[in-house]
């Protein structure tokens, strides 16, 4: 015992020798002189691009067929310039031929100072004319007979019609049957406000051989859409698109990365973005100035009226002024169709009835021998007339034009009244674009 005792001391009192020597042996020549072998970076970097393309193609692949599935599934652009009109689905095969024309000659380029006309299309139903002008039918234009010149947005262009049953072709009509030759040119263009029909009178009066006996203008709604689209007076359809587009004109020659804005990817994102709850929210909150705006409105189509008079005395003809009856003004008992269209409108654009009427109860009261206030003209009706907001169909055209040609017809009033509309006082302070005057009855 006492034996194995101390066999276990000697043990753990040996020393610890360690296996490598703690001096640095002498360095072998040989091992000393062999290469190290260079790292191969070339097969690296063929490794790394290898790999790389794939995930590049991979990615292109993917990006490619999520811009196709964008193009195929991505919903139909809705009409910017104006609110849009329908037909009904159930219409019969004439007026579906009229749609697919229309579909087909939905389309506008740029034109001078008026900033859009509709290109030229030539159809069975619908024809329109190299310089935009859409066709009227029973009229006869030459050096000598009666001219009248029609301006107005897409309800004197007649959307919901073809040319045989556009409100100009029916008041022609009716010249026609009264024995009257006529001669009448549809000016009118869709989402044209009252300030661009006033220059495109101009330019018309500058190049036209045979000047105006009548020149009128058919207005209302696009007056009150314009306005609730920018929040300004005096400014056409779109007004904030075209300053944004003008305003970053060459933002697409610089670097960057603009050009993704206008991938089908990209718009589709925005659209579904757009049907998020918070976006309605927003629209809803929106508050609407339902009366400086309104005022500056009324005060700047009065304006228009004075400029136009003063050309209508240098040149030799008679102004009128019209405004249209609607759905979100008017008192007509609404068929179905017609519910369906107001309810699709105003679930599309919230809170534009507050516009239209307020704009529309300031028209209602404007007294003027040259103005003729149309909001209530098909109340008595219970057809159905309208496929728009403001668009009729061919039985509402015809409603419009008999009362159009009554006023055409009425001899003009040589006195001219002061208007009972009188805009409330510093309207000009908010709205830069209009900049109204105070009009005062007794001046």
């Amino acid at each position: 015992m006492l034996a194995f005792i101390q066999t276990q001391t000697d043990r753990e009192v040996q020393p610890f020798v360690p296996l490598t020597p703690l001096v640095p042996a002498k360095s072998d020549s040989t091992v000393e002189s062999r290469p190290t072998p260079a790292p191969d970076y070339k097969s690296l970097l063929k490794y790394f691009a290898v790999r790389l393309c794939v995930v590049v193609t991979v990615a292109v692949i993917l990006l490619g067929a999520f811009e196709l599935f964008s193009y195929l599934y991505l919903p139909a652009a809705q009409e910017a310039i104006e609110p849009a009109f329908i037909i009904a689905e159930d219409g019969n095969a004439v007026e579906r031929e009229y749609v697919r024309e229309r579909e087909q000659a939905n389309k506008v380029l740029y034109h001078q100072y008026v900033l859009w006309r509709h290109a030229p299309y030539q159809g069975t139903m619908l024809a329109i004319d190299q310089d935009g002008v859409r066709r009227t039918l029973h009229t006869q234009c030459d050096s000598t007979t009666f001219t009248i010149w029609m301006f107005g947005d897409s309800v004197m262009w007649s959307a919901g019609a073809p040319d045989e049953g556009s409100i100009p072709s029916l008041v022609a009509l009716d010249y026609e049957k009264a024995g009257k030759p006529v001669c009448i040119v549809n000016y009118a263009e869709k989402g044209w406000s009252n300030t661009q029909e006033m220059v495109g009178l101009i330019e018309n009066l500058k190049h036209a051989a045979r000047k105006p006996d009548i020149v009128l203008f058919y207005d209302g709604g696009t007056e009150a859409f314009a306005a609730y689209q920018s929040d300004r007076a005096d400014v056409h359809s779109n007004y904030n698109a075209f300053k944004d587009f003008l305003d970053n004109w060459g933002a697409s020659e610089k670097p960057g990365f603009s050009y993704f804005s206008h991938t089908n990817t990209y718009r589709l994102l925005e659209a579904i973005a757009v049907k998020e709850p918070f976006h309605a929210e927003q629209a809803k909150r929106r508050v609407l100035d339902t009366e400086m705006l309104p005022a500056a409105v009324m005060e700047n189509y009065l304006q228009n009226m004075d400029i136009v008079k003063l050309l209508a005395k240098h040149y030799g003809f008679r102004a009128i002024f019209a405004w249209y009856p609607n759905l979100l003004v008017g008192h007509k008992q609404l068929t179905l169709s017609e519910q369906q269209v107001l309810r699709m409108e105003t679930r599309k654009v919230p809170k534009l009835d507050l516009m239209y009427r307020a704009v529309y109860q300031m028209g209602r009261q404007l007294k003027r021998p040259d103005f003729y206030y149309l909001g209530d003209l098909l109340d008595d009706q219970k057809s159905s007339l309208y496929v728009g907001l403001s668009h009729l169909n061919v039985e509402g055209d015809r409603i419009v034009a008999d009362r159009l040609y009554a006023i055409l017809e009425h001899p003009a009033d040589a006195t001219d009244k002061p208007s009972d509309f009188t805009a409330p006082l510093h309207a000009e302070e908010r709205f830069d674009s209009s900049k109204p005057v105070q009009r005062n009855p007794k001046d």
